[in-house]
């Protein structure tokens, strides 16, 4: 129905980390939604400057539709599609509603460059690239990859292919975190070597801004100190602060700077900064009926 594109790789990583498929009978009527769910001030880059672009580029599809909660924490973009539902479901094998012991497609697995797509998506929605500190100078200048999730194959399927593509050996640690109320333990892929990190940015990449915000910061100041929000960051390498701990909104000047310096070093996020800020003031006038609009970024006048 649709070719095992590059586009679909990746949109299949969003999908096993953040995604959700709603195939449900409702009368003689049957609904089919995919949903991406994300931070509303964090995921808002990654969301509409990538998922939403890869999504249009997969599938061939333009119209969406973007949920916000009501106290502005968390938004959603879903795309209604009978086409795409079933692609997923019957062609790709991805589980309809809760997602119990899903694994990574073997088509994509089989496929180096389609697997690089997948789990550098997989890292973006359910991932971190962080920085710690492992001396008492207090200095958070060493880095680490940690994805966490509830699927333990694919954490086995990404260390797998990891080591036998690039021979970056990640730790893992199974049923880990794993509460006392009975819901499902979550599974951890770590990667601890600074050259292995240098690897996965040359070979794999990162694509969400969040994520590159803090390499950037690290790059600048030689350390990323914890505690702060993509709009500290945004704002600090903007120079509309002199620390990254001021969030900020950021005039559209600064704006456009970090946007560009984020395509040209690291490819994402997909749209420059004009394209962002439009489908940002699309997305504000719609939500406009509900009293709502997406944390600011970006301050006008």
């Amino acid at each position: 129905m649709f070719p095992l594109t590059p586009s679909v790789a990746a949109d299949t990583g969003v999908h096993l980390g953040d995604g959700s498929l709603y195939i449900r009978q409702n009368g003689t009527d049957t609904n089919y939604a995919y949903s991406v769910f994300g931070n509303a001030l964090e995921d808002q880059l990654y969301l509409l400057g990538h998922v939403i672009p890869t999504i249009e580029s997969a599938y061939n599809i333009h119209k969406f539709g973007v949920h916000l909660a009501p106290e502005a924490t968390w938004m959603s973009i879903v795309c209604q599609s009978k086409d795409i539902a079933l692609f997923k479901h019957k062609t790709l094998g991805l589980p309809n509603g809760r997602k119990v012991d899903p694994s990574i497609p073997l088509a994509i697995v089989d496929n180096a460059k389609l697997m690089k797509c997948c789990i550098r998506e997989i890292l973006a929605t359910d991932g971190v690239l962080g920085f710690y500190d492992a001396s008492s100078k207090g200095l958070h200048k060493y880095g680490r990859i940690q994805i966490k999730m509830t699927a333990r194959r694919i954490i086995d399927q990404i260390a797998r292919f990891l080591l036998d593509e690039f021979g970056i050996e990640a730790s893992c640690r199974f049923n880990a975190d794993a509460p006392e109320s009975g819901r499902r333990p979550r599974h951890i892929l770590q990667i601890n070597r600074s050259q292995d990190i240098e690897t996965w940015r040359s070979e794999i990449g990162f694509s969400n801004p969040s994520h590159i915000s803090r390499m950037m910061v690290f790059e600048e100041l030689g350390e990323n100190p914890p505690g702060t929000s993509i709009l500290g960051r945004l704002s600090y390498l903007g120079g509309c602060s002199p620390t990254v701990k001021a969030s900020i909104p950021l005039p559209k000047s600064a704006f456009e700077s970090v946007i560009s310096k984020m395509r040209n070093k690291f490819g994402s996020p997909d749209l420059d900064s004009d394209q962002i800020i439009e489908r940002i003031e699309c997305i504000n006038l719609r939500l406009q009926h509900l009293s709502r609009e997406l944390p600011r970024l970006l301050r006008y006048g």
